[in-house]
């Protein structure tokens, strides 16, 4: 089959979330496609099908359905049939806070595929019933805007998180290994400590006792994500927080943050916001602006 990689296109600077609402009789044109981004569905009335390589899902009213990232799927329905249903996409990461990085491992693609979790709904109709509920008020969150909607949509996703965990009665997201946080604390401590200088691995290595390979292997596998891209994460994280409470030139921040290379610096942040750090922090003000008048 022939695969097209939808683009995922984020409104909100602070927000790594698409949140769509349709109420249409017209198909999905892509065909079969897919995205980085984790996707969830949520079927308000009519009907639709999302096919997989592996399962055809039929959805209805209350239903709602995890696509992982880089799932291939494709939408059908019946001919002129209108289905009214909201789409969320938005990458995972994004929205762990450090005291969560202990579950981010769980939601890994390389240990489940996500797709699996739909079998939870089918197991629980209280999870799905509550689940559904949370994508709908997170989707009149986004369209709504009120004052700290950002917050309200940071939680509710979270919120998504939580629900899978606490209803996951098969143990699909109980991993059968042995995850050493302890240890690790001590290099997201020295992480955090260090912004503003050069982080090497070799140190982390020496804080938790570790031989080079096997700290970027056990790393990896245990966070889901590479110990550099995880340093780039907080130093943008931090360049954010510059950018909207200190008076300082972009060329400054980058310094502050360790990333002296004002071409650098500029690249990471573009990869994070797609956005350079001057057009995030405008719209931050702007919608700032907004809200207060």
């Amino acid at each position: 089959m022939e695969l097209f990689e939808e683009p995922i296109l984020y409104n909100d600077p602070l927000l790594r979330i698409q949140v769509r609402s349709f109420h249409s009789a017209a198909i999905c044109q892509h065909g079969w496609h897919f995205h980085p981004e984790l996707e969830i569905i949520a079927v308000r009335s009519g009907r639709m099908e999302i096919h997989t390589p592996a399962e055809v899902y039929h959805l209805q009213a209350g239903d709602v359905l995890i696509l992982g990232s880089r799932e291939p799927h494709l939408d059908l329905r019946k001919p002129n049939e209108v289905v009214d249903y909201v789409v969320i996409q938005f990458e995972l990461e994004a929205f762990l806070d450090s005291n969560m990085l202990p579950f981010l491992y769980l939601f890994q693609e390389s240990l489940l595929p996500l797709v699996q979790l739909n079998s939870l709904f089918r197991d629980s109709s209280e999870l799905q019933q509550r689940f559904y509920t949370t994508i709908i008020e997170l989707q009149q969150e986004h369209e709504q805007k009120q004052r700290g909607y950002e917050m309200a949509i940071n939680y509710l996703v979270k919120k998504c998180l939580f629900l899978l965990l606490r209803h996951d009665h098969k143990g699909l997201l109980e991993h059968n290994r042995s995850m050493n946080y302890a240890k690790l604390k001590l290099v997201f401590d020295y992480v955090e400590a260090h912004l503003s200088d050069k982080i090497t691995v070799e140190q982390a290595c020496n804080l938790v006792n570790f031989s080079y390979t096997y700290f970027l292997k056990y790393f990896k596998m245990t966070l889901g994500i590479t110990f550099t891209d995880y340093v780039i994460h907080r130093r943008i994280k931090y360049a954010e927080r510059l950018l909207l409470t200190e008076d300082l030139s972009i060329a400054q921040i980058a310094e502050q943050v360790g990333l002296p290379n004002l071409s650098h610096f500029y690249k990471l942040f573009r990869r994070v916001h797609h956005c350079s750090p001057k057009s995030f922090k405008d719209a931050i003000i702007a919608r700032a602006n907004v809200t207060v008048l």
